[in-house]
């Protein structure tokens, strides 16, 4: 009974690791809807975005002084 005490702790653990990690938008996107947002929008956020940009390997990009988001749905 200890034994799967400590497994399932040892288990939440590392699902918490993986849930507390930024996810890699460049592949996401292609997969995703995505859109570029300036990096240092104000409050409220009514920041006009870019068009997504797309490298000859297939991630995603934005210009400069833009960063990929995850459309809401």
């Amino acid at each position: 009974m200890r034994k799967n005490g400590f497994l399932n702790a040892g288990l939440l653990v590392l699902a918490g690791c993986t849930l507390a990690e930024k996810p890699e938008l460049a592949l996401a996107c292609q997969t995703r809807a995505c859109t570029c947002l300036p990096e240092k929008a104000g409050y409220p956020l009514k920041a006009e975005p870019a068009p997504v940009q797309w490298r000859s390997n297939g991630d995603a990009y934005c210009k400069e002084g833009y960063v990929l988001r995850l459309v809401e749905k």
